[in-house]
């Protein structure tokens, strides 16, 4: 249950995935097929000089989305601003949790404004990616889920 409106030093609720070797293999597939790469193919990887195949940043960058998504619902899908650095490889096996904590609560041309402090971090607690967030004040409003999936017509119920 997303909050009525956030203030500064909440944080927002967390989403976590498990990354297996199949889901990195799967994700460079549906998101930009470049074919054999260190992100899908463990002999690229090793020609590339790394041990193991390691997640795309774009992996990450769709926790965080979800996860901002998720806690703003329509605020974060109109009109939402993110900005994140790759900081530390995410390896199959890993848990990956993304986080945002509300640095700031303010007003943009006219607008209440959120702003936020994102990154995933792994099963140990290491940072592997850090960025900023903003987004208007939460919305319980999810339009882009249409009536015709469960969660739409969970939302159109009485």
């Amino acid at each position: 249950m997303m909050p009525a409106q956030l203030n500064a030093g909440d944080r927002l609720q967390p989403v976590t995935h498990e990354v297996t070797n199949e889901k990195m293999v799967e994700f460079e597939k549906v998101v930009w097929d470049r074919g054999r790469n260190s992100h899908s193919d463990i002999n690229v990887a090793k020609a590339d000089g790394i041990a193991r195949t390691i997640a795309s940043g774009q992996n990450q960058m769709a926790f965080l989305h979800e996860m901002m998504e998720r806690n703003f619902g329509d605020a974060w899908v109109y009109g939402g601003k993110i900005s994140a650095r790759y900081i530390h490889p995410v390896y199959a096996g890993d848990h990956i949790t993304a986080n945002g904590l509300v640095t700031e609560v303010g007003v943009a041309d006219g607008k209440p404004r959120v702003t936020l402090q994102v990154w995933c971090e792994n099963q140990d607690g290491r940072k592997t990616s850090a960025g900023t967030a903003s987004a208007g004040q939460p919305a319980a409003t999810r339009s882009w889920i249409g009536a015709g999936t469960k969660a739409g017509a969970a939302k159109a119920a009485p």
